[in-house]
């Protein structure tokens, strides 16, 4: 996979979801050939469910990196909190919390999370089937 870039915060704010949804939005539309416009969309969501969770629960820094080859882009996002693992999805139908993930899990190809000592990375796959040439 190819790095498409990599962007970190030290006191990241509620500007920063929007902000970074458009950013992966326009890298992903210059860069990743081929994909529905549905994709485009999915991934933009899914980018600002991840960071607006990190924003609201873990430690700065954070950093997003964006990850490409012809078929599959790869998301990351990393903080500052090792121990604070994603939740399991809301067992009640009325729970206040808990669907961000949801989206990501349905949305995306494959997600899942690495942590180390100092931080966790939460990350996400997309594929597409490339264009024929």
């Amino acid at each position: 996979m190819t790095l498409l870039f990599r962007e970190s915060w030290t006191e990241p704010g509620s500007e920063l979801v929007p902000s970074a949804r458009r950013l992966v939005r326009n890298a992903l539309e210059q860069f990743w050939d081929g994909a529905p416009e549905e994709k485009y969309d999915d991934i933009e969501l899914v980018t600002g469910e991840l960071l607006a969770n990190a924003v609201f629960y873990a430690k700065a820094p954070l950093t997003i990196e964006v990850n490409v080859d012809d078929d599959t882009v790869r998301i990351e996002v990393n903080d500052h909190s090792p121990d604070l693992l994603p939740p399991p999805p809301p067992q009640a139908a009325l729970a206040e919390t808990g669907r961000g993930l949801m989206l990501v899990a349905l949305l995306s190809s494959s997600w899942g999370w690495e942590v180390d000592e100092h931080s966790k990375t939460i990350w996400v796959e997309f594929t597409h089937e490339p264009a024929s040439s």
